[in-house]
């Protein structure tokens, strides 16, 4: 097998971990709290709705930049200007401190388009099905699958690699073949996947142990996701939260009950045309879907208005009623 197929045969099993492991959580959530579980339709129409998400992501990032031909415009435009014949092959010492000082500085682009381009009132539909489901975890449509991400990972994605490529050059090094930095990417995918993991946020620990290196921890971006809080925008780290005064701890007491998703009446149809066009009101009673989305003048169940603790006590699961289908 080569690398590729080796990382695309890790990322898949680990993927299917923590969707197998939330699936657990979610039903022991639900069965301690006396809730009824979904229905088999309701969970048919949320698979059909994650495929769909997932044809249009796939085809954006097919129609856009993407990192490997990004990566190959860009070293063609170095050797040109540095008047190299080749690229070079770089080794573990220097791929290292080239992957960890771009893995913060990729966060500080993805921290800055997160907050000023997905959150802005023109660009917003880039990003509203991401924050439309009132329950966090990795299998609900819009946070395993995400149709319209390849819109702002393009410009975080030249970034990096333009980064990359200045710090090898400010320090006198050649024209490198950064293809190795494919480590550090996929390590970006695994913090994405825990950030929004509801077995993650069962315990302190996790929090405890990723906060020390400024990774964002799944309680901190839980926060991100309530509907009164505009912070924690960093998806891999939260060093540029901390620095210009965005972040939010989940340990403070004035973070423990907060609602997740949206303020407005929305739904899975309407995040894709703007809003225009809605499910009808008895596809949403048939398929359940009061406990993902917000409606006006819709009862909600206790599941999903109850305030949500962002942090559990150490060895016992918290009672999170937002996190509870």
């Amino acid at each position: 097998m080569t690398p590729l197929q080796i990382g695309i045969a890790v990322g898949s099993a680990v993927l299917l971990l923590f969707v197998a492991l939330d699936a657990w959580d979610v039903r022991q959530r639900r069965e301690a709290a006396g809730i009824s579980g979904a229905r088999w339709g309701t969970v048919a129409f949320l698979t059909a709705v994650s495929l769909v998400f997932a044809v249009i992501q796939v085809g954006l990032t097919w129609a856009l930049p993407h990192a490997n031909g990004i990566l190959i415009w860009a070293e063609q435009l170095l050797l040109e200007w540095r008047g190299a014949s080749a690229v070079e092959p770089v080794g573990w010492g220097r791929l290292i401190v080239l992957g960890v000082v771009t893995l913060y500085f990729s966060g500080l682009l993805d921290y800055l388009v997160h907050r000023f381009f997905n959150h802005s009132p023109l660009f917003w539909w880039t990003h509203e099905y991401h924050h439309l489901p009132r329950e966090v975890f990795v299998i609900v449509p819009g946070l395993l699958v995400r149709p319209f991400a390849a819109i702002s990972t393009v410009a975080v994605t030249g970034g990096t690699i333009a980064f990359a490529h200045g710090v090898a050059w400010a320090l006198g090094w050649p024209v490198y073949d950064l293809r190795g930095l494919i480590v550090f990417v996929a390590f970006n995918t695994l913090i994405l996947l825990m950030s929004h993991s509801s077995f993650l946020r069962r315990w302190r620990w996790p929090h405890h142990c990723l906060r020390i290196l400024f990774l964002t921890t799944p309680h901190e971006h839980l926060l991100h996701h309530a509907i009164d809080r505009p912070c924690n925008y960093g998806n891999v780290t939260t060093l540029w939260d901390r620095v210009f005064g965005t972040y939010q701890d989940p340990l403070a007491p004035e973070n423990q009950e907060f609602e997740l998703g949206l303020d407005y009446d929305q739904d899975f149809l309407g995040v894709l045309t703007l809003g225009r066009l809605k499910l009808p009101a008895s596809w949403r009673r048939r398929f359940q879907l009061e406990r993902y989305c917000r409606f006006e003048g819709q009862g909600l169940p206790a599941s999903a208005v109850e305030s949500t603790p962002a942090v559990g006590p150490a060895s016992e699961p918290p009672s999170e009623g937002s996190d509870t289908t």
